[in-house]
């Protein structure tokens, strides 16, 4: 199942790709023999698609697990609420305070709470 998921992941990053890249249809009327602003967001697609299809061959090609190491990791990555309500009140708390006072002070103080709010305890990885 893990590896259907990595491969239907990769393929809707292959469509975006392919329409950010037709998006990127800038041109530019001062010199048309130079690239003009295109250049740039063509350029990401183009390499966005590329790595979308290395990781669609590296899943396909990728051995299937025994089932139950699957069923390990699927019980150890259960849904936690606590850190999807916390992650919620945390971004709605970060939207109203963000105005008020400056952005590194909000910032950092999200991604500690963040941190502490994903099982970090350690003080010096939390510094």
């Amino acid at each position: 199942m893990q590896r259907t998921g990595e491969i239907l992941i990769s393929a809707g990053m292959a469509v975006l790709a392919v329409v950010f890249y037709s998006l990127g249809a800038f041109t530019q009327t001062v010199n048309p023999d130079e690239p003009g602003p295109g250049i740039f967001p063509r350029t990401l697609s183009f390499l966005l698609f590329i790595a979308a299809l290395v990781q669609i061959v590296l899943s396909w090609r990728k051995k299937a697990e025994p089932r139950e190491y699957g069923k390990e990791i699927a019980e150890k990555g259960d849904f936690s609420w606590r850190v999807f309500v916390g992650t919620m009140l945390l971004r709605v708390l970060y939207g109203f305070v963000f105005n008020k006072v400056s952005y590194l002070v909000t910032t950092t103080c999200l991604l500690l709470a963040m941190m502490l709010l994903g099982g970090v305890r350690k003080w010096y990885v939390l510094v």
